[in-house]
């Protein structure tokens, strides 16, 4: 999103303090802050993106795969959002663990370097139960992010059936 023009006052005043309350994890009171930005700004990518982690945070699993869709497909290069529609489309009802390991997959190659996209694979496959397929995708995460990979994997509930083999990487 680097080409986006940045929000004017006061807009971005409500679109900071939207963020801030996402931090401290108050999705209702991002909302807020988000439904104080003029009409003819609710479409900049930042104030959809601020509505997406917002959405996110306060469990409004439809609004997020909804918003990830649109983000990732504007800005395909920006991994975080291909991240963001996995995560939300494992949530939705019409979705599950394996249509969210599909939007992971379709851009695996797109994104050699971002040790998050195996990892979560590697958390999909493991919850259907691939386990081998799943220990590959992990072992890769490591190579892309190294060791501090291996203290998360060890926390990732998801993850738990490859423990004993993440305890000896």
């Amino acid at each position: 999103m680097n080409s986006v023009d940045p929000l004017p006052p006061p807009d971005v005043h409500h679109w900071e303090a939207a963020q801030g309350w996402t931090g401290l994890l108050n999705a209702k009171e991002a909302w807020a802050e988000l439904d104080k930005i003029r009409p003819e700004l609710q479409a900049h990518p930042f104030v959809r993106s601020a509505w997406l982690d917002s959405w996110i945070l306060g469990g409004e699993w439809d609004k997020a795969r909804d918003m990830a869709d649109w983000l990732a497909n504007e800005f395909p290069d920006e991994p975080g959002f291909w991240l963001h529609l996995a995560y939300a489309t494992r949530r939705v009802e019409a979705g599950g663990i394996g249509a969210a390991l599909e939007v992971l997959e379709s851009v695996a190659d797109t994104f050699p370097k971002e040790w998050m996209i195996p990892y979560n694979i590697s958390c999909y496959l493991c919850q259907l139960e691939r386990l081998e397929e799943a220990r590959a995708r992990l072992k890769q995460a490591f190579e892309i992010g190294g060791k501090p990979i291996r203290t998360a994997a060890l926390s990732d509930e998801d993850l738990k059936p490859l423990w004993p083999w993440v305890k000896k990487q």
